[in-house]
């Protein structure tokens, strides 16, 4: 057996189509590198409003009046007077706007119902934060926040979720508006705090939140308060989203094996059909080797190289991403459970990518074996199993469309590992272990209508 695969794999690296069809798949992996260093070299440095901006949008706002427009066209107008510029990538920018719905809000659409203290109490708190604003001491503005959301009336978990990104910040001494990668990540951090506390305090009243809901966001604040503690910078999550340009372009090329699963068709389909149209296969059944031996030996070659491939695309994407972005290989995978982190390998994660693509890689490629074994003929074999490949999409999605429910049982609408494992799905309740099964049995009955046309028909 093991010499009958070694001289599938002679015959397959003899023919020149077979380096062609690898070169093209390099050129694609570095073309897709290089695409995304220079998409990923723009940086957005936000827009700064000129008078004539301001002018146009408080006209707008003024003669379509849309919903909450009063708030909105105080801040243009507060803007335009102030004739300072206002970029929108600042820290000053943000904090105006937050200071005029916090505070001017509730002075246009609850005045009728407070007291005249409680308005002056409004208009003090807008006019001492604006003033903080102008100053642009964002030290003395984070203080001043901290005293108003300490004297709120709002619970105290919300208010520590409030502070939390303030206090960070300062107690780090982090410079806000260099781009220093803590800045977003405790605003992240005391984002998902504010959602969790949000979800206690409704439960509390009697609400209904769902334990699903409720664990994703405890998960969430969990994972954004470790990678401030560790000092993470970057990090891949449990959907494969991750800040890091190394990590992003390497995980977002698992996509090339939709290129591998087409250089496999070709090989299979004329693994066993070549055999005919050449005239070898007599060569091959008058040695003293069963047919059995032969069929299974071709495609476990076939498996060996698809599973090489995949392999090959990994290692050939982690290096050649390198000169692009760098080495960037202590990104962990995090993950949460219960609130509680679990700390994984980035490089374990993106291999479970490539092989959840492979798995659909080898449902395609034993397709294309079958029917190069059953109708001898390569053209028809490639022909459909790249017709399958590239149409299968559209397919499933027009089944869904009519609602066909049955069409969850196909092949095509299993093909997408790695969006099934992230619940991402056509249709209900597909699972995984469902995808999977349903690729193991179409499998199972390729291989046996394959192993039948090849041991029973004549030569």
């Amino acid at each position: 057996m093991v010499k009958l695969i070694q001289n599938e794999m002679i015959k397959i690296f003899s023919k020149v189509s077979t380096y062609i069809m690898l070169g093209i798949l390099l050129v694609l992996l570095v073309g897709v590198s290089a695409l995304m260093k220079v998409s990923g070299s723009y940086s957005y440095s936000g827009y700064t409003y000129t008078e004539q901006d301001l002018k146009s949008e408080l006209d707008y706002l003024n003669s379509s009046k849309p919903d909450g427009y009063e708030v909105q066209a105080a801040e243009y107008e507060y803007m335009l007077e102030s004739e300072r510029e206002w970029n929108t990538h600042s820290w000053e920018f943000e904090a105006l706007d937050q200071a005029f719905q916090n505070f001017q809000a509730p002075l246009i659409y609850q005045k009728d119902g407070m007291t005249g203290q409680e308005a002056a109490a409004y208009q003090k708190q807008l006019e001492e934060t604006i003033q903080v604003i102008e100053s642009g001491d964002w030290t003395a503005y984070a203080q001043l926040r901290i005293e108003q959301i300490q004297a709120g009336t709002e619970d105290e978990a919300i208010k520590e979720a409030k502070i939390y990104p303030y206090q960070f910040l300062l107690e780090r001494q982090v410079a806000v508006g260099t781009g220093d990668w803590r800045e977003d990540a405790a605003w992240q951090a005391g984002n998902t705090r504010l959602q969790v506390a949000e979800l206690e305090r409704q439960k509390a009243q009697g609400m209904y939140v769902s334990e699903e809901t409720y664990e994703e966001a405890l998960n969430q604040a969990a994972v954004s308060e470790y990678r401030l503690e560790h000092e993470i910078e970057n990090y891949i999550d449990e959907n494969g989203s991750t800040e890091s340009p190394y990590w992003t372009a390497f995980l977002e090329e698992a996509m090339l094996i939709t290129v591998v699963s087409v250089i496999m068709i070709v090989l299979a389909g004329g693994c066993v059909a070549n055999e005919f149209s050449n005239g070898t296969i007599k060569f091959l059944l008058v040695n003293p080797v069963t047919r059995r031996k032969i069929i299974v030996s071709k495609y476990l070659t076939m498996v060996l190289l698809s599973v090489l491939m995949i392999l090959g695309v990994f290692a050939a994407a982690a290096l050649v991403n390198i000169p692009f972005f760098g080495a960037d290989f202590q990104v962990p995978c995090l993950t949460a459970a219960n609130g509680e982190v679990v700390v994984g390998s980035g490089f374990l994660y993106a291999l479970k990518d490539y092989l959840l693509e492979g798995v659909s890689l080898l449902a395609m490629m034993t397709m294309a074996f079958m029917i190069s074994s059953m109708m001898r003929s390569s053209a028809l074999a490639i022909g459909i199993g790249v017709t399958a490949l590239m149409g299968g999409s559209m397919v499933v999605a027009l089944l869904t469309q009519l609602g066909c429910d049955w069409g969850r049982f196909l092949i095509f609408a299993n093909m997408n590992l790695s969006q099934t494992a992230s619940g991402n799905t056509m249709f209900p309740n597909q699972t995984l272990g469902f995808s999977v099964g349903v690729l193991a049995v179409h499998m199972v009955i390729f291989l046996i209508t394959a192993y039948d046309g090849f041991t029973r028909r004549e030569v």
